[in-house]
């Protein structure tokens, strides 16, 4: 009998979770329906399988809602848009701005390319996705603090500017059901695990204020964009992502004025998002981990990292 490896998952009777757990996509259905983030490239199949499984047809899927522009959550535009043209890509201003450096895709495709290739190596697809020779990002529709997407039949999320993981970077609130989108806002979490990798990419002081704003909302349940859904606590998810930044921070200001170098600091730190996590190479891993450590530097000395500021 035949079994589907990665199944959609019901969160609610209107939202579900798709692709995989390192690299969910979900869809959101009311008269019409959302996805909430674009995927990746070898995601982009499970995806399409977990829709026709849950029987709905693709012509009621108007929308593709993006939280930022990282490649690992737009992959899949470029093979949706292919199959399905009706579909609209609704995304930030600030995502509107990133879309139009035309030299930021090859980067896209490499990263794709590489998500890809360790999915194939644990055998979690069985083949690479085609390349396309029409390789290209855009949004239809941008959206701003304020805004709101109705789909019908009472699904309506409200939009929430949260850069600090990236300049574009927002969340979605649907206050029926009380889902909030959160993205990768609060940074890198495995629960399993219980390990937390903050993520203040862009500023430790934006980072820290979109937690805040997210504090301020009345939510069920938070959807992370990596590795989980949190049914209730989410305003406890919420204090663990500050705490845990807190002490990211403050440790690596420390080593610093100890003496240690910041490549040390950053292949320490990169060692250990690898022991948490596969789904970067460990070059990208001490990437990021430096530019954290760049972040921490110029961030303000007296930087509150209260919930309540």
């Amino acid at each position: 009998m035949y079994r589907m490896k990665h199944p959609p998952i019901s969160l609610t009777s209107n939202l579900f979770q798709l692709g995989t757990p390192a690299f969910p996509a979900f869809l959101s259905m009311g008269e019409i329906g959302m996805l909430i983030e674009g995927g990746t490239g070898p995601t982009f199949p499970i995806i399409l399988e977990q829709i026709r499984a849950l029987g709905i047809s693709p012509e009621k899927i108007r929308f593709i809602a993006l939280t930022h522009t990282h490649a690992d959550h737009i992959g899949g535009i470029p093979h949706f848009k292919r199959i399905w043209p009706h579909i609209q890509i609704i995304g930030s201003s600030g995502a509107h701005r990133i879309f139009q450096k035309r030299d930021l895709f090859h980067e896209y495709l490499l990263a794709d390319t590489a998500i890809a290739q360790m999915m194939k190596a644990k055998q979690e697809i069985d083949d690479l996705p085609p390349f396309l020779t029409d390789y290209h990002f855009g949004l239809d529709s941008t959206v701003n603090e304020g805004d709101r997407i109705d789909l019908g039949k009472g699904i309506v999320w409200d939009v929430y500017e949260t850069p600090g993981h990236s300049p574009c970077h927002i969340c979605f609130l649907e206050k029926e059901e009380g889902t909030l989108v959160v993205g990768d806002a609060t940074g890198f979490y495995v629960p399993e695990k219980d390990a937390f990798w903050p993520n203040y990419f862009v500023s430790l002081a934006d980072y820290l204020n979109s937690i805040r704003k997210m504090a301020k909302l009345s939510a069920k349940r938070a959807v992370l964009s990596h590795n989980c859904v949190l049914f209730g606590k989410v305003r406890e998810h919420l204090e663990y992502a500050m705490s845990a930044t807190e002490r990211y921070h403050r440790e690596i200001l420390a080593r610093l004025a100890a003496g240690e170098s910041a490549e040390k600091i950053a292949i320490d730190k990169a060692r250990f998002v690898d022991g948490i996590t596969d789904i970067q190479p460990f070059r990208v891993m001490y990437d990021l981990s430096r530019l954290l450590i760049n972040r921490s530097q110029k961030a303000d000395p007296g930087i509150s990292f209260s919930l309540e500021q």
